[in-house]
């Protein structure tokens, strides 16, 4: 069994993959004090000693090695995967130049779009930033586009605004009569805005795939249908595992 961790710029996530048979993918906000002790509970109720831990990580190393120090305390056998973008693999041919500036979350991403869902079809990340990459039929990845996402919208405004406050509430999208709800709809209808434009103007989207941890309220909002996976980095790093370039 494997043990596959996706570091993002705000979330920890991770599940298992018990040959290609991945558990429901469990996540924690990282910047809270105690992230560390809430992963050692969660790890250590894992049944089954997992033999590699494959990790996927954006975030800062330092983050990558407490989890690795965490999980050689509780298996000491355990063997380390660090998934690289590179320039070919999985039939999948990467758009940029220096390959391994592309950010491993996308690569993931892509990489499993090529595999559930193969064809001209584009992968949107709607996480701390939202990303969005596309595929040809052949597999040739024809770029990417990076916004900020919609918690980084809101926080721009609130350090560049005077007596500005921001809450997490839910509102109606459309015309606001206070700030709070303006901002909601504002930042929203810039997201959407976005993921709709680049769709229009490629004009080679057959499948949208979502996800990150706004997916859900993004696809509520677009004008066309949408397909939510929830864990696609982490079936990415699945399928990654599956060279067996453990080290």
């Amino acid at each position: 069994m494997k043990l596959l961790l996706d570091i993002g710029n705000t979330r920890i996530k991770w599940c298992t993959d018990d040959n290609g048979h991945l558990s429901v993918g469990q996540a924690i906000a990282y910047k809270t004090t105690d992230f560390t002790q809430q992963l050692q509970y969660h790890w250590l109720k894992l049944t089954e000693s997992p033999c590699t831990l494959a990790i996927s990580s954006v975030s800062a190393k330092q983050i990558a090695q407490q989890l690795i120090a965490i999980a050689k305390q509780i298996w000491p056998e355990i063997k380390v995967l660090n998934a690289q973008s590179t320039a070919h693999a999985f039939s999948v041919t990467n758009a940029y130049q220096q390959a391994e500036k592309l950010g491993v979350d996308r690569w993931l991403g892509i990489i499993a779009m090529q595999h559930y869902y193969p064809g001209n079809n584009c992968i949107v990340d709607c996480g701390t930033a939202i990303t969005i990459d596309c595929l040809d039929d052949k597999g040739q990845h024809l770029g990417g586009f990076i916004s900020p996402g919609l918690q980084l919208m809101k926080q721009s405004l609130q350090q560049g605004t005077e007596d500005l406050s921001l809450n997490k509430k839910e509102y109606p999208v459309g015309w606001s009569n206070d700030t709070e709800s303006a901002i909601y709809s504002g930042t929203l209808y810039a997201a959407v805005g976005l993921v709709e434009k680049v769709i229009k103007d490629l004009n080679i989207c057959n499948k949208l795939i979502l996800t990150g941890g706004d997916a859900e309220l993004l696809a509520k909002n677009l004008s066309f249908e949408s397909i939510i996976e929830a864990d696609f980095v982490l079936k990415g790093l699945s399928l990654y595992c599956s060279e067996g370039r453990v080290r």
